[in-house]
Parts: C-alpha cells; structure tokens; sequence
C-alpha cells in the first residue's frame, strides 16, 4: 500500500462514519475554506470550522459539497470503472483494495484522486467516502455495476 493511501486510512474512516448529508457539507465547507485559504488545498484533513458570515446559509454549503461531488464524480467512475488501457494499473489497485474493506477503497479511490486526477487533496477523501457510500458492494464487479445503474452525469462548469 501507498504512503498516501496509508496516510488516508484514519480520515476516511472517520469520514465513512458520516452520512451523505454531513459528507456534502463537509465538502462545500471545504471548498469554501480552501478559495480562502489555498495553502489548505493541500492537507488531507484540512482544520476547517463552519462559518456563516463567510460561507453563507448550509443549505448552500450542502448545494456546493453537492456540486462539486458530481462535477468530480464522473472522472472517478471513468477511472475505476472506465475501459481506458491508461487506468488499468489505477484499477488493478481498486480490484486488490476491493476485497479488504470500504476503508481499504476509499483510500485507494483518495490517492487515486490527488494522483491521477489532480483533485485537491482537501476535498479527495471526502469525495471517495461519498462513492463509497453511495456505489460500494463487497466485489468490484458489482461495485462498477450498481454504478453504472446510476452513472455520475457529466457537468460543465
């Protein structure tokens, strides 16, 4: 196992104790706390507290965890799920995760992310904890294909 994927292990098992809801707020608050602070963009589990005054109502925090989660979702599915010969290595790793835990995947999914898709690493964990949450099943295969039921659209900003 990676260094940064063993560096995961604890965020994301914190963060897969949290529902969907909590995730996306997690997300937008995130989002918010690193467009004002960037030197946080790279802390996996970045110091971040809720602050209306700065990041408006949670309902709009939630919107922005939400937005931001389908606009990432889409690359994430292609690469674990995609046929594209360039992420076979990225998928072997997913298949060899998916048999230990959801902790186990979403740490690989994390790394993944920052790696191979460039997402900040403040936002990674929480987004792989979300598609865990939302599309893990104990085999690989039926992971890709209860995703696949429910694709993650493409968005354009």
């Amino acid at each position: 196992m990676s260094d940064l994927t063993d560096s995961t292990e604890s965020i994301v098992t914190k963060l897969l104790k949290a529902d969907e809801t909590q995730l996306y707020e997690i997300l937008g608050i995130r989002e918010n706390t690193i467009e004002s602070a960037p030197e946080k963009r790279n802390l996996l589990d970045p110091p971040v507290t809720y602050d209306s005054a700065q990041m408006g109502a949670k309902e709009d925090v939630l919107e922005l965890g939400k937005n931001i989660f389908d606009r990432w979702a889409f690359e994430t599915y292609k690469l674990a799920c995609g046929s594209e010969e360039t992420d076979l290595e990225d998928r072997k790793k997913l298949v060899t995760a998916s048999g230990v835990s959801e902790v186990a995947i979403a740490s690989t999914i994390t790394g993944l992310l920052i790696t191979e898709l460039a997402v900040p690493a403040a936002l990674a964990p929480v987004i792989a904890a979300i598609a865990v949450k939302r599309f893990f099943r104990p085999a690989y295969e039926e992971f890709c294909q209860v995703w696949k039921k429910k694709p993650p659209q493409t968005t354009q900003d």
